[in-house]
Parts: C-alpha cells; sequence; structure tokens
C-alpha cells in the first residue's frame, strides 16, 4: 500500500538522518581542520581493549531479543490502554532485514559489533491526540528501565506525531502518520561470535567463525 511505503520511507529516512546527526554531533570541541566524518573505528591494542570491556554487557544477539521482548510488552500495554488498538510485529521483509541487521557502533565495525533495532511493531491504526500521549507515557516508563529519559520530538499534529526518547545508548521512538509504529534501539553490543573468542586477542578478519572443539 501506498500509505504503508510511506512510513516506512519515513522510518528509514529517520534512522538515515539519526546516524548522520550521530556522527556530527559526536565531533564537539574538535578543531576545524578536522574531518568530521572520519571514521572513528579503532585498530590494534585499543580495539582489543575496548572489546575486552564489552563483554560483560553481553551479546547484540541477546540484547536484540531483550528490546523485541520490551516492544511487545509497550505494544501489550498500550492495546490494552486504548480500546480498540491492535498491533503486530512487522511484515515487511525489507524492515526486518533493516532491523536484523541493526545500526553500526561508532568505534568497531559491523562484523564485531552493533546496535540492535526490536522488532518494529505496527499498530492497527493511527492513535487520536489523547490516545498518543497515552502511548507515549507507557513509552516513558519502560525506557526509564534502560535509563533512557531526554524526551524530545519533531511533530505534534493530527497529520503527524513522533516522541522520542533516548539516553544510556538507547533510543525508544512511538511515530506516526498514515500509519503508527514504534521502533528501539539499542547501545553498542558485540556480536555473540565475537564473545566466544577469547579475550585478549584480535578478532580474525570477517567472516568470523569462532574456534570449535577438537574432536577425536
Amino acid at each position: 500500500m501506498v500509505t504503508a511505503q510511506r512510513v516506512w520511507a519515513k522510518r528509514g529516512q529517520r534512522i538515515a538522518l539519526t546516524a548522520l546527526l550521530s556522527s556530527s554531533l559526536l565531533i564537539g570541541g574538535c578543531s576545524l581542520n578536522e574531518n568530521p566524518y572520519e571514521s572513528k573505528t579503532v585498530k590494534g591494542d585499543e580495539q582489543v581493549q575496548l572489546i575486552d570491556s564489552m563483554r560483560n554487557k553481553g551479546s547484540y544477539e541477546d540484547a536484540r531479543q531483550r528490546l523485541t521482548n520490551t516492544a511487545r510488552v509497550i505494544a501489550d500495554r498500550i492495546v490494552a490502554a486504548v480500546p480498540g488498538q491492535t498491533w503486530q510485529f512487522t511484515q515487511d521483509p525489507n524492515v526486518q532485514n533493516v532491523n536484523a541487521n541493526g545500526l553500526p557502533c561508532e568505534q568497531l565495525t559491523g562484523d564485531i559489533a552493533g546496535r540492535p533495532i526490536s522488532d518494529s511493531v505496527d499498530f492497527g491504526r493511527p492513535f487520536a491526540a489523547d490516545e498518543f500521549s497515552k502511548a507515549a507515557d507507557i513509552v516513558r516508563q519502560e525506557a526509564a528501565q534502560y535509563g533512557a529519559t531526554e524526551e524530545s520530538c519533531l511533530f505534534n499534529e493530527d497529520s503527524k506525531r513522533d516522541f522520542n526518547i533516548q539516553g544510556n545508548g538507547y533510543e525508544f521512538e512511538l511515530m506516526q502518520s498514515k500509519a503508527a509504529i514504534l521502533d528501539i534501539t539499542g547501545d553498542c553490543f558485540l556480536m555473540q561470535s565475537v564473545l566466544d573468542l577469547p579475550a585478549g586477542q584480535l578478532p580474525p578478519e570477517p567472516p568470523i567463525v569462532p574456534p570449535t572443539t577438537p574432536t577425536r
């Protein structure tokens, strides 16, 4: 449907804009001759130290599952609070692929780590103004459990609404145009294949394959 395509286009534009703004905002205090779009990826011993410092956070895959579980909790709570509302995880294969791949981390390449995105929630219909406020409050409550408390919005009108809350590396976004959707993006996490490797050494070149236990 055209309306669905517009929503997905808006979502893709928002993700691209977020990535661009993130790279731009992280250059505060840099001298004028520095390139704001220069790669921040670390190498060598610095990379080893960063990877080892992230091991206790768990894996990208587990983090993505937690975010999807949280998205489910939020959606269920919203449907319970808003009569006549329904939800489902997106069935769009393109959006599913974007969500599965996540977003890049600032200092590590995608074969080593990534920022997970939950399965996207598609609500059955747009929210009225008072309903959107109820839904946003539920998102606010669940986001606080992740340390996300910084709120913002770009639109607050009948044709377009959004509610964005960030903090501690996480971002929760409820938005609607012709349809209403919810996305959650996580902090940077190591891929399970990297966690399975011994600490204190550089991962091999991709594809990363964890060592296997020899058999007799």
